[in-house]
């Protein structure tokens, strides 16, 4: 699931059970990379936005 969500269609394969153990991985490995990389642009989207919001200008 986490590979279908984070990863574009470009990069999935046609067909899974043909993938060998290192290729699934691979995928995972970027789907979970990914992942981290929306939550950093979350976590910092809301700092600034509380920033902005409290800012003393």
């Amino acid at each position: 699931m986490i590979i279908y969500t984070y990863l574009p269609a470009e990069l999935l394969p046609e067909c899974f059970e043909d993938l060998t153990f290192d290729e699934f991985i691979s995928l995972y490995a970027q789907a979970d990379c990914a992942r981290e990389m929306r939550i950093e642009d979350i976590e910092a989207g809301v700092a600034k936005g509380i920033a902005d919001n409290f800012s003393d200008d």
